[in-house]
């Protein structure tokens, strides 16, 4: 079987038509596929019966893509962590206990904006970078240790994992670890994103086919053996974010219902920013409710100039009240990943102007050309180009004589539907059936009305 992305094809021809040309129909469907895969971190591969070896280097829990629960068996000892919004799937192995469970918990929000300060701290250190997981590898394994890893990585039964980032507060568990790849043309992709650690720069010859999957982010409850709620979620540093021409909100809720959180970092990210990103994902994804009062609060630490500037601009009675109604913007469907952490401040100022701009709207309604019209905003756009042009692609016009000559225009167009309603009725009054009538007014002047009756058919 091969990737899902080509059961489409046949369905996708038969929409198009016979003209498409099959080849490029399939390729485009293969980008589209690879895309959704990488933006959601799964590939639905087949079902297959396989045995790993997992060698987690101390860490208690291990990320495993979209695994069944209940299909794991292991005379080690390993738990499934069933999924908090989609307990058919694991996205979590714990492999070694965690003694003794905590007593107490933090709220699940509070504990993901600590996980996030955690990112922060790790991305500032550099610990996210292929330099460090180069430098794990040589400080804890001599030469000859280093080739039998590599022995071993070519089996693509290992999964090796290489810690980056552990520990425990409020009873919680804490860590980011990379896993290790040997790179085969027979490497199955898992919809992660890859790092080549050790390309020609590094070898001075032949690259070597070793890469390092994203860092991923872990946050595990410690209040049960084995662990009951844990969360997971993908960290794209700077520079390893794709550039796209698509549309990011017809793939945000297929990629919130389905796909593992992505969390976007760059130098200027600051760690209420990036705390901020975990919290508004695990929202998007369903991990946390939409009630939570942590979410308001996160959006405050993290953007304190624009929920200010809303606080100032609409009255709002405290900056919380304005980091609430910004919050009613970030809702859906979200920023997308793959544009960066960049991205992801610019989304948060347009939502805060838009913010402003519906305030405005509602406290002084007759300020807008449109409500001096008597329509909506959107209609008033529409039309807009029926009696102005744009000037380096933006309007530039008078809205007094635009705001006249479309109310005249309107009124015409009102008078016209009185006109044609009335004619409509005395057709209908003389014999004509709806359909005969509409087409008599396709043909005629509606003023003609008075004297037209229907054809008598010869008897």
């Amino acid at each position: 079987m091969g990737h899902w992305s080509d059961g489409l094809v046949d369905e996708v021809a038969q929409q198009i038509g016979p003209a498409v040309d099959r080849s490029v129909l399939v390729e485009a469907v293969a980008t589209a596929g690879r895309e959704i895969d990488l933006l959601s971190g799964h590939t639905y591969h087949p079902v297959r019966e396989a045995s790993s070896a997992i060698e987690p280097n101390g860490l208690p829990f291990v990320d495993i893509s979209h695994l069944h629960v209940g299909t794991v068996r292991s005379p080690r000892g390993a738990w499934e962590i069933p999924d908090p919004v989609d307990p058919a799937f694991a996205e979590v192995l714990q492999v070694i206990p965690l003694q003794p469970p905590a007593r107490r918990a933090s709220p699940v929000a509070d504990a993901l904006m600590v996980g996030g300060r955690i990112v922060a701290d790790a991305s500032q250190a550099g610990l996210l970078s292929g330099d460090f997981v180069l430098h794990w590898l040589r400080s804890s394994r001599d030469q000859e240790g280093t080739k039998e890893l590599f022995r071993r990585l070519m089996d693509p039964a290992v999964r090796f994992y290489v810690p980056l980032v552990s520990g425990s507060a409020d009873g919680w568990w804490f860590q980011i670890a990379r896993r290790l790849l040997w790179i085969t043309p027979e490497t199955e992709s898992d919809g992660r994103l890859l790092e080549l650690l050790m390309d020609k720069s590094v070898t001075g010859g032949e690259a070597v086919p070793l890469a390092a999957v994203e860092p991923i982010l872990t946050v595990a409850r410690m209040t049960h053996h084995p662990v009951d709620w844990a969360f997971t979620a993908r960290i794209w540093p700077d520079g390893a974010q794709r550039r796209t021409d698509r549309t990011w909100s017809t793939l945000a809720r297929a990629i919130h219902g389905h796909g593992i959180p992505t969390i976007t970092v760059d130098t200027k990210s600051t760690a209420d920013e990036i705390a901020c990103q975990v919290v508004l994902k695990s929202y998007w994804h369903g991990y946390v409710p939409g009630d939570d009062p942590a979410i308001a609060r996160s959006v405050e630490a993290a953007y304190p100039l624009p929920v200010e500037s809303i606080r100032r601009r609409t009255g709002a009675p405290s900056t919380t009240a304005a980091a609430a109604m910004l919050l009613e913007q970030l809702v859906h469907p979200g920023f997308d990943p793959a544009q960066g952490a960049e991205a992801t401040r610019r989304y948060v100022r347009r939502k805060a102007s838009i913010v402003v701009m519906e305030h405005r709207k509602r406290e002084h309604p007759g300020r807008y050309p449109w409500t001096q019209v008597g329509i909506g905003e959107r209609r008033y756009y529409k039309l807009l180009p029926l009696f102005a042009e744009k000037e380096n692609g933006r309007y530039d016009y008078d809205h007094e004589d635009v705001v006249a000559r479309m109310r005249a225009y309107l009124d015409e167009l009102d008078a016209t539907r009185e006109v044609r309603a009335a004619a409509l009725a005395v057709l209908r009054a003389h014999g004509f059936h709806d359909a005969a009538a509409r087409k008599w007014l396709q043909r005629h002047n509606p003023e003609d009305a008075i004297n037209a009756w229907p054809r008598v058919s010869p008897t």
